[in-house]
């Protein structure tokens, strides 16, 4: 087996990079031997994500936690991916689901978060045997048409379920996929979409996980965080955004500035850039890294920058990204992918996850 060396933070990186994480600095990094991968790896692995430093995320389907490779497992994703959002398999794991899951959470430090789109009373949670029909699932959780207490009750008793299930298997939180201004490919009533019941929702789960909890648990938001009542913007640990096709650092400070607006007076600007994490789909781009019409910043044109491509993977674009509000330079919160799985291995790209672990190392790079 050929030899291979990975490369972390060091504790005392770590150290500075806390105590100032205003200052972009480069990271002084410790050689440990992977093969190996001691105990001392895993330790300075969990100290890196306890760390401030831009975050690598994705939402990661298709999970088995078995097989010949680990392309359907959590342990063969990249080492320094900080969080993931289970898309399927979260709600009745199997054994080897359980392995994985608690392999990834306690000796790699990843955490795992439950993820669905909220639109409907009891998505994602009904049993089955409620579940043919709205009317049957607005029966089972006690909803009732024009009765508002009774209406209210049923969403805190489904917020409530959804905690339930993530204490129930030791998961790390909850990606809420907010996402009602959207036409959707399947049938939806949209019974969530007022705004006085997406409170209620997002309020009693906030008290279970998320940085008003104290339970250590993430709440993030992912799709559309500018259409939830604007004093909850707190509530959550990351925004989310899924800037599919994004042309280039002009779109992202675009997509980057209606959220600091929407949110103004209520999450400093500064507070919501290192929340952000864009996101490319990987369902569609896995192959070539992300969109390829991502505009290259270095490129100023042909005869002045003579080799330098115009166009650059939109990955590649998104981790270099700086954000920009009012002219001021701020650091985001990170990048990730949607079906990062499909980038388990690329033709002609040596390892697995080349693209993700490129923007990792173009995130938080390291003296060799």
């Amino acid at each position: 087996m050929k030899k291979l060396f990975k490369y972390f933070l060091s504790l005392t990186a770590i150290a500075a990079c806390l105590m100032s994480c205003e200052k972009w600095t480069e990271a002084e990094a410790e050689k440990i031997d992977v093969p190996g991968k001691s105990e001392a790896y895993y330790q300075n692995l969990r100290d890196y994500k306890k760390s401030d430093h831009q975050v690598t995320f994705g939402w990661f389907g298709n999970w088995t936690g078995v097989g010949a490779s680990l392309e359907k497992s959590m342990a063969g994703l990249p080492d320094s991916v900080d969080f993931i959002s289970m898309w399927g398999g979260w709600k009745n794991p199997s054994k080897a689901q359980l392995k994985d899951l608690k392999f990834v959470r306690e000796v790699k430090g990843t955490k795992a978060l439950v993820v669905f789109l909220v639109l409907d009373i009891g998505d994602q949670i009904t049993p089955d045997e409620y579940n043919a029909t709205l009317a049957k699932r607005k029966e089972f959780w006690g909803w009732k048409d024009g009765d508002e207490a009774s209406i209210q009750a049923a969403i805190v008793k489904y917020a409530n379920s959804v905690c339930d299930t993530i204490d129930k298997y030791n998961y790390d939180g909850f990606d809420m996929d907010w996402e009602p201004n959207f036409a959707h490919p399947f049938e939806t009533s949209y019974t969530m979409k007022p705004a006085e019941r997406i409170r209620t929702f997002i309020e009693t789960v906030a008290k279970r996980v998320g940085p008003k909890s104290g339970t250590g648990r993430l709440f993030v938001i992912d799709g559309e965080p500018y259409a939830i009542p604007k004093d909850l913007g707190g509530h959550f640990d990351w925004f989310i955004v899924q800037a599919y096709n994004s042309s280039g650092y002009a779109d992202l400070n675009s997509r980057l500035n209606r959220i600091v607006t929407y949110f103004d007076g209520v999450v400093p600007a500064k507070e919501v850039a290192k929340k952000l994490i864009v996101t490319e789909n990987f369902e569609q781009f896995a192959l070539t890294g992300g969109y390829t019409r991502f505009r290259n910043p270095d490129y100023v044109s042909a005869a002045q920058t003579p080799g330098v491509p115009q166009y650059i993977p939109s990955l590649k674009g998104m981790a270099l990204w700086q954000p920009t509000v009012n002219g001021e330079l701020m650091k985001k919160g990170g990048v990730g992918t949607f079906h990062m799985e499909y980038e388990f291995v690329v033709p002609n790209k040596g390892g697995t996850y080349p693209f993700l672990r490129e923007a990792i190392n173009i995130m938080n790079p390291i003296k060799k």
